[in-house]
């Protein structure tokens, strides 16, 4: 049996309340539904969207801050690099270099026992050319070659120093030290390097 307009006037006021009441939350339940809850998750996702962008934003400042730090220091690097390299001698640079050392050993008053610059030993950009040296003479003198040595334009490095008693000569106790020096010179590049890195 069908329930027309007519039927629902006839109703008295308080079911008449009970319906619209009806009416309202199955209207507030299919709004909530359909419209509310779907807008209510889309909300939750959006700032959920917002706070992953956020901690993006945040990250990506760091990194850009990192990466300005990063260059700072490259460039403080290569212009240690640039200092280092024109102390490095080129291998025509090293008959000169070692003619220095001995020349600052016998300046110093040193007696030269040994002098044997060894076979080269390649690094990366460098080799480093290790020196057998024994050298007789006062401790004055032995201390006044290593600064010679230290004070070099080029670098160079005394090291594995071990001092023992020589003989006395006209009444003056002579030491003899042994130590190991190490010449680092610049490799260039070979031609074929050259073309490799031009391809």
């Amino acid at each position: 049996m069908a329930i027309g307009l007519d039927d629902i006037k006839k109703l008295s006021l308080g079911k008449k309340l009970m319906i619209g009441l009806g009416l309202l939350l199955l209207l507030g339940y299919f709004y909530g539904f359909y419209l509310l809850q779907p807008a209510l998750e889309k909300k939750a996702k959006l700032g959920e969207d917002l706070e992953s962008i956020n901690r993006q934003i945040v990250t990506s400042r760091r990194v850009a801050g990192q990466i300005k730090q990063h260059k700072k220091e490259i460039a403080k690097l290569e212009g240690t690099l640039q200092i280092i390299l024109a102390k490095l001698p080129e291998q025509k640079e090293i008959p000169h270099l070692l003619t220095s050392v001995s020349e600052a050993g016998r300046d110093a008053g040193l007696d030269f026992v040994l002098f044997e610059p060894m076979s080269p030993l390649p690094k990366e950009f460098y080799a480093e050319i290790p020196v057998k040296i024994v050298v007789e003479g006062k401790y004055n003198d032995i201390a006044v070659f290593f600064d010679s040595v230290a004070n070099l334009p080029r670098i160079a490095n005394i090291t594995d120093v071990e001092i023992k008693r020589g003989e006395k000569s006209a009444g003056e106790d002579i030491l003899k030290a042994y130590c190991s020096m190490k010449i680092y010179m610049f490799l260039e590049e070979t031609n074929e390097k050259k073309k490799k890195k031009k391809k």
